[in-house]
């Protein structure tokens, strides 16, 4: 008779995970190490660095000054590309590089945009059905096309993630003021947190609606007041002006062929930015998706008000589902979206496959194998990297929304199974 295999001790298990992820990070943080002199002639990052350093030299006042903005580019990097284009405050954020020189403050930002994403992947993998290990979340992070655009580009998209997961785990305790605050932090991409925000204001119940509300508000004014105390007060209407004639400049940056939202899919179908039908199209999408993410919360609702049992530390598919919903609902709405803002995805992703993963009966439902399909398209890099090439990222809208239709299937599927068991 064979004797039993002794069981793997965990802290063994455990050390060697940490170390696999660690060779993997610091594999990633050598190749652009190796590769930074180039990669720094196409990113994304000279733009915050260059705003930043305008900050730092006595000209905030100037922020919005295309011409200033490309000499301090041309001066640092060598270069001319893309305007900075976001709120004075965030310019504020990439301070905590900008001193360093803009090498050594490509590669500091590329390790705390790392960290923002193991902290979100830490954070989702606190709900305990089914436990998730975050170091192996964070390693399949770490293939989505989109996060590592996002950590070449020297973009923010990872920092706005960590925020909106912040957001989502206080909101499912019942905390809306601290979600309302996580949320108004991310308005350096209002574009996104505007629409999201709205429809937490729509759904959900009058307490913390009204505590999230007040939290958004009193942060939105807090860095109304920042921006104003870095930019002067004439930024308000500056800004807006920069904004409003972005297009007029050159290297502006604004493609909505490259735009993975009902913009980008509109603008593939009818083209022409002024196109009538683009309009039409775009209106029409918005309010059925508006009208399908109002639904899904008010599903949620009903079934949280009739399981009174569930407590604050207790599985609840139906909100998850609804929030992930409400992260794609603002992605395809939002007016302007690059590729690398699709690192956003990742929280919607991870609790769809939260609410999979917890259903073992067999066979499984339909609808979770074409969500489980829709996935894997969307982390095919050949997908995303064919798409960029030929100047139609916005084709990758449609799995995009087909995911976002089947959202909410599984998540009933589950609650169905929860109460069979009851």
């Amino acid at each position: 008779m064979r004797s039993p295999q002794p069981s793997p001790n965990p802290l063994v298990a455990s050390a060697a995970k940490t170390l696999i992820l660690l060779i993997l990070v610091s594999s990633l943080v050598g190749f652009a190490g190796v590769r930074l002199s180039a990669s720094l002639q196409g990113t994304d990052f000279v733009d915050f660095y260059a705003a930043a350093r305008m900050l730092a030299e006595g000209h905030a006042h100037q922020l919005y000054d295309a011409h200033l903005q490309r000499k301090y580019q041309a001066r640092d990097a060598s270069r001319v590309g893309t305007l900075y284009i976001h709120p004075p405050f965030e310019a504020a954020i990439y301070l905590a590089v900008a001193w360093l020189p803009l090498k050594s403050a490509y590669l500091l930002w590329s390790v705390l945009s790392l960290g923002f994403l193991a902290l979100g992947a830490r954070l989702l993998a606190k709900d305990p059905r089914p436990p998730w290990d975050w170091r192996i979340s964070f390693a399949v992070s770490l293939t989505f096309v989109p996060v590592l655009l996002c950590l070449v580009q020297g973009q923010d998209s990872l920092l706005l993630l960590l925020l909106i997961v912040f957001a989502f785990t206080s909101l499912r305790r019942g905390h809306g003021f601290p979600a309302g605050c996580w949320l108004a932090l991310g308005l350096f991409k209002f574009q996104i947190i505007l629409p999201l925000t709205l429809v937490l204001a729509l759904t959900q119940e009058k307490t913390a609606r009204s505590a999230l509300l007040k939290g958004f508000g009193l942060v939105t004014l807090a860095l109304a007041i920042l921006s104003a105390a870095i930019s002067g007060w004439s930024v308000f209407v500056v800004y807006p002006s920069f904004l409003l004639h972005l297009r007029e400049q050159p290297f502006a940056g604004v493609f909505p062929q490259a735009m993975a939202n009902f913009r980008g899919l509109s603008y593939l179908i009818f083209p022409g930015h002024r196109s009538g039908w683009t309009v039409a199209a775009m209106a029409t999408l918005f309010g059925l998706a508006l009208a399908k993410t109002l639904s899904d919360w008010k599903r949620a609702s009903i079934v949280f008000r009739s399981d009174a049992s569930q407590s604050d530390s207790d599985s609840r598919p139906e909100f998850d589902a609804a929030f992930a919903g409400t992260v794609m609902f603002a992605l395809l709405v939002s007016y302007h979206l690059n590729p690398h803002d699709l690192s956003l995805l990742l929280l919607p992703i991870s609790l769809l496959m939260r609410s999979v993963w917890r259903q073992t009966q067999r066979p499984r439902p339909l609808a979770n194998w074409l969500i489980l399909s829709l996935l894997a398209i969307l982390f095919l890099p050949p997908l995303h990297l064919y798409a960029l090439q030929a100047h139609s990222y916005a084709w990758i809208s449609v799995p995009l929304l087909l995911l976002f239709l089947t959202n909410g299937h599984a998540a009933r599927q589950d609650q169905a199974l929860a109460a069979t068991r009851k």
